[in-house]
């Protein structure tokens, strides 16, 4: 694996690309949180997910995860818990190593009617050489990202 630079969440200010996604959700704040942070689970409800491994304890800023997806091996450490509102990791180790810099951020935003709006972003800080093949697979990012949060909501609201 490779060593990424893990970084604080004020980072995100700062991070050279961000890739958003957004979705409304029925279900409450609380029960959302509850299936992110559901680590076994997310290859359910998120498409390129293939296996997540929790590394120690498995919640609180601090918890460490492995997250496989097709191609891609990510380590990842929990910076931000705080359940029904916001959830964050930054990564430690990645294989290949395709940027220098991760982190995740998952913003949970009651609404009026007692439901949700999930906002979750990825920032990240690929090399140079890099930089160019990561922003032309944004899009593809954006919808995988776009697809798992409906599935996230839907998951939510069962």
């Amino acid at each position: 694996m490779g060593d990424l630079v893990p970084k604080a969440i004020e980072w995100i200010e700062r991070a050279p690309i961000r890739i958003g996604a957004r979705a409304r959700c029925a279900a409450s704040p609380d029960a959302v949180f509850a299936v992110l942070a559901d680590h076994e689970r997310w290859r359910e409800w998120f498409p390129s997910v293939k296996k997540v491994t929790v590394l120690g304890p498995a919640s609180g800023v601090g918890a460490r995860r492995r997250v496989a997806v097709p191609g891609l091996t990510v380590d990842e450490e929990f910076i931000v818990w705080d359940p029904g509102a916001r959830w964050a990791f930054t990564g430690y180790a990645a294989r290949p190593k395709f940027t220098r810099s991760l982190i995740e951020d998952c913003v949970l935003e009651p609404d009026e009617s007692g439901g949700t709006t999930i906002t979750y972003t990825m920032y990240l800080d690929p090399p140079r050489l890099l930089r160019g093949l990561v922003r032309l697979a944004v899009g593809r990012i954006r919808a995988n990202n776009t697809r798992a949060l409906a599935n996230l909501a839907r998951r939510a609201e069962n």
